[in-house]
């Protein structure tokens, strides 16, 4: 049997097979707390899950949906931007997706030709690298570094790249380092992509997970052209990771051609789920400055007990993720690997983020404060 030769260049998503250890390690009786995902504890609002229920009870709620998505969500979303961003978006600049994990792929083929070069940061959510590998479009990866925030540099890269390139990716706030970006540097970005005409993206999936002081930032908000697309969850400000509901804003141009994509490749997203979306996006900001008070509670006991055991990791401004350098004398894989075998602790190597970062892991605060202090005080006991 032939199988597509692209798949060679990709092993399984690892999280999937994380599931699978972790199922064997559960049915063998180990305690385990699992700090590797991103897949938030906190629960559902209520008004979520009746908009969920109610919409069961609507007409023709079992028919097929818009294929970009119902006009409510999506006034809904121009009426977000607006008053958070103060971003002006039109109808047409709005595209409704099956999770934001959908658009990341789909807008490959949108934008890209086979052999095209897409340029994706390292480290990186792994899915920029493999779903340019799927399609026959080539990644170029620019490295992050700690001394400059992680931000990229785009001055290195190499100019036959650049003639090659159509679709250029940011994540801010970054997972998995947890920096953010500024002002001038999404200028910057803006201005590069423009001058080499490549479509930028912004995967915006943690702009409202960032310290409680601070105010989010779009990169729609510095791109006076709009000749940029930014991709939105609700995954994970609003704990609907598997409701898989998320969006697309920007440059009508290219939502236009994620929708020819989209409307090849899936059929829309449930309605009573698009009707849980909107609720979400009409509970007060109330709800999001909680929802930063408990990541923030969260990640000063994380970096205090961290410096408490001797690791040193990245003081983070955004995302609920902590970026830790491996202990000395310790392979990534053994201390990771240690951690789970003496604790039961789950924590994700960095090389899952790109193969330069042996050396890291990262640390989801995706637990309740006391359920990470119990965890974290047996490695503090034990070091």
């Amino acid at each position: 049997m032939k199988i597509n030769n692209r798949l060679n260049k990709i092993s399984g998503y690892y999280f999937q097979k994380l599931d699978e250890i972790k199922s064997e390690l559960i049915e063998s009786g180990i305690n385990l707390v699992d700090l590797s995902i991103g897949d938030p504890d906190l629960p559902v609002d209520a008004n979520i899950i009746k908009a969920l229920k109610d919409g069961i009870n609507l007409k023709e709620f079992n028919k097929y949906p818009p294929y970009q998505g119902i006009k409510e969500l999506k006034y809904q979303i121009i009426k977000y931007y607006e008053e958070v961003y103060s971003v002006h978006l039109k109808i047409d600049e709005v595209i409704i997706l099956i999770g934001s994990k959908e658009g990341i792929n789909n807008i490959i083929p949108a934008i890209c030709d086979i052999g095209d070069y897409a340029i994706i940061p390292q480290p990186a959510y792994p899915v920029y690298e493999t779903c340019c590998q799927l399609w026959g479009v080539r990644p170029y990866k620019i490295s992050l570094i700690e001394k400059n925030s992680y931000l990229p540099c785009f001055g290195n890269i190499p100019q036959n790249v650049i003639n090659k390139c159509k679709l250029m990716a940011l994540n801010y706030p970054n997972n998995p380092t947890g920096a953010i970006a500024t002002e001038e540097f999404y200028k910057e970005a803006i201005e590069f992509c423009n001058k080499n005409d490549i479509v930028l993206y912004n995967d915006g999936a943690y702009n409202e997970i960032i310290k409680g002081n601070k105010n989010p930032l779009s990169i729609l908000n510095f791109d006076y052209k709009k000749q940029c697309i930014e991709f939105g969850t609700f995954s994970k400000t609003y704990s609907m990771t598997g409701f898989r509901i998320g969006y697309a804003v920007g440059n009508s141009k290219v939502i236009d051609a994620l929708l020819k994509v989209k409307s090849n490749v899936d059929s829309g997203q449930f309605l009573p789920i698009q009707y849980a979306a909107c609720e979400a996006l009409n509970l007060k900001r109330d709800f999001i400055m909680n929802i930063r008070e408990i990541y923030d509670e969260r990640r000063i006991l994380v970096e205090k007990k961290l410096m408490e055991c001797g690791i040193s990791f990245y003081k983070p401004e955004g995302t609920f993720y902590i970026w830790c350098k491996v202990p000395k004398n310790f392979t990534t894989d053994e201390y990771c690997m240690g951690l789970l075998s003496k604790y039961g602790i789950i924590v994700t190597p960095g090389y899952n983020f790109g193969s330069m970062y042996n050396g890291h892991f990262r640390i989801a605060l995706t637990k309740d404060v006391d359920i990470i202090t119990e965890a974290l005080d047996k490695i503090k006991k034990n070091i």
